[in-house]
């Protein structure tokens, strides 16, 4: 599952120790066996802490940005009412479990001391999981 490998990458305990946006790209890069090249794989750090500004979830945005990879057709947003429809989908599952997607709220009713946000992530992951297989373009 998904789960298990963001959790892999975002708990300390195993080594990787990668903040929430890193751990959910390579997360999916591996489980989806994307091959993103390394640049596409720091380039979400900077989602970080709610893109260092606590403002949209770090975990949500890297998940936003492996559906652009999955489901841009062309290179063009606006070319791929998939991608729309998956992106709303992630943003309404996340507001109706958790009444936001902004990292600062989210941290504050989700962080746990020593496992961080993973819970948070593991449900996020799931979501992600979910919709890629409904949207039939990999099967897992």
């Amino acid at each position: 599952m998904l789960r298990d490998e963001v959790v892999k990458y975002y708990y300390p305990g195993n080594g990787y120790d990668y903040s929430c946006s890193e751990s959910m790209i390579r997360a999916i890069n591996d489980y989806y066996d994307l091959n993103l090249p390394q640049e596409v794989l720091y380039a979400s750090s900077c989602f970080s802490g709610g893109c260092w500004h606590d403002e949209l979830c770090g975990g949500i945005a890297s998940a936003l940005s492996a559906l652009g990879i999955l489901y841009s057709v062309n290179g063009h947003a606006h070319d791929s009412d998939v991608m729309k429809k998956a992106a709303a989908e992630l943003f309404r599952r996340v507001d109706e479990e958790f009444g936001t997607t902004r990292c600062v709220y989210l941290k504050r009713h989700n962080y746990v001391p020593g496992i961080k946000c993973e819970p948070l992530l593991v449900r996020i992951a799931d979501y992600i999981e979910d919709i890629i297989r409904n949207n039939n373009i990999i099967n897992k």
